[in-house]
């Protein structure tokens, strides 16, 4: 055994998937060198094997399995780690890294779990980049889709693809991509690591790019001259730039008649109106200006909020507040408890509050709208951040009543207008194929 294949030796020594088995071929000693939990060992033996048949020599035979030959301990101990095979001579005077078998360590193509196409496609992406690039050339047989591929981070370096049509997306956004993926040196553990990398702002909560798990939604958005990125073991595609109008659009929508696309995409509007506006609005009807409502109304509302403790700003807020809480617990936990946690939040702890005067039926009402509203965002990063503005609009509800609500609503107006992703302005309604956002 030679003295390089005793330190591979002991240098995985507290590894117990690590392997080294011995082949004799042509009078001398070759060592196999991988981990079983990477790699199929038996059928990456068997192919070894059945080319040592077809080979006449040792050299023969590494020029069959591989075009990696005689390269240094560093790349060996890299490739090991990534799951190749390594081959050494006894003498240490070569060796092959080899593509073995490899462990079925991937999902198969499945249903998407948080996306609910109608009347589309029901395949979802997966954890492996190949799968998920071959996903998209299936509906993209042209060869303008260009691929681009980066080795990321330092310890470990993650893959990262990007894919765009050449002559639509344009020259100075994938220029920017480009830049940014190749001067990354921070390692990408996490999606908001890569939105970071992107120059996220810690206290603007919208994110650079959207996220999909549906290849229509990203076929649909290389045809709008978008640039989508894939990391490894990750199950999603990046979309950037990520717009506004990003909300309120999804690829499904074109199954359907433009009319009632446009309605979808209005009521999509209106979802995010209401989810900003809706506990503001009670705040400020009940405390501030119930000077707007007509009198039979305003007596109505002061009817409900009769015999109730908490000042509307701490009623509303404790019901936001848990209303959220439920949807994080519902998301968190598992897939059989959580219809029973939304009844018992949803129903008996709503009714429950009711009953117990602690809240006024109006305000049970309104936040339930606003839950639903909310629902109705397309992409799970853009509710959140709606869920996010909408306390700065009831804190100043609960000070300059409906005067606040049209102020705060202009502020945050004027934060994603001023907010630009990719040098492009998040507010833009299109992106051209010259570069110019619209």
């Amino acid at each position: 055994m030679g003295n390089f294949v005793q330190e591979m030796k002991s240098t995985f020594a507290e590894h117990d998937d690590f392997f080294i088995h011995e082949e004799q071929f042509d009078h001398t000693a070759l060592f196999l060198i991988g981990f079983n939990s990477l790699i199929n060992f038996s059928k990456s033996n068997l192919y070894v094997r059945q080319m040592a048949e077809l080979s006449d020599s040792v050299d023969e035979l590494f020029t069959n399995l591989s075009d990696q030959h005689d390269v240094d301990a560093k790349q060996i101990i890299k490739a090991v780690l990534e799951g190749k095979l390594v081959i050494l001579t006894g003498d240490d005077q070569r060796n092959a890294i080899v593509e073995p078998v490899p462990q079925n360590l991937r999902r198969s193509i499945e249903e998407p779990k948080n996306e609910s196409p109608v009347q589309g496609p029901l395949d979802a992406f997966g954890e492996d980049i190949d799968i998920n690039i071959g996903l998209i050339r299936m509906r993209l047989g042209t060869e303008r889709l260009i691929h681009s591929s980066y080795q990321v981070g330092e310890l470990p370096k993650r893959r990262i693809s990007m894919l765009y049509l050449k002559g639509k997306a344009p020259d100075d956004l994938i220029e920017k991509i480009d830049q940014k993926l190749k001067q990354a040196h921070s390692d990408i553990e996490t999606i908001n690591d890569l939105n970071i990398l992107f120059g996220a702002h810690k206290f603007v909560p919208v994110s650079h790019f959207s996220i999909t798990e549906l290849p229509l939604q990203a076929v649909y958005s290389l045809k709008r001259n978008r640039v989508v990125l894939f990391l490894d073991n990750t199950p999603y595609a990046f979309v950037l730039p990520h717009l506004f109008w990003d909300m309120l659009s999804t690829a499904n929508d074109r199954n359907f008649h433009v009319s009632f696309t446009y309605l979808i995409r209005t009521l999509r509007g209106l979802g995010i109106l209401c989810n900003l506006i809706l506990p503001a609005l009670y705040i400020a009807i009940t405390s501030v200006n119930p000077e707007v409502l007509k009198i039979d109304l305003a007596l109505f509302v002061a009817e409900s909020r009769e015999g109730i403790p908490l000042t509307p700003l701490f009623e509303t807020l404790a019901m936001v507040v848990l209303v959220d809480l439920v949807t994080e617990a519902i998301i968190r936990l598992p897939k059989t408890v959580g219809p029973t946690v939304t009844m018992v939040g949803g129903v008996i702890l709503g009714q429950g509050v009711v009953e117990a005067k602690l809240v006024s039926s109006l305000l049970v009402i309104v936040i339930t709208a606003m839950l639903i509203s909310g629902s109705a965002i397309v992409g799970v990063q853009n509710s959140l951040y709606i869920r996010t503005l909408k306390y700065f609009i009831l804190i100043a509800a609960s000070v300059f009543g409906i005067v606040g609500i049209c102020t705060g609503l202009l502020f945050v107006c004027i934060i994603l207008a001023s907010f630009k992703t990719c040098d492009i302005p998040y507010m833009a309604f299109r992106i051209t194929e010259k570069g110019d956002a619209k």
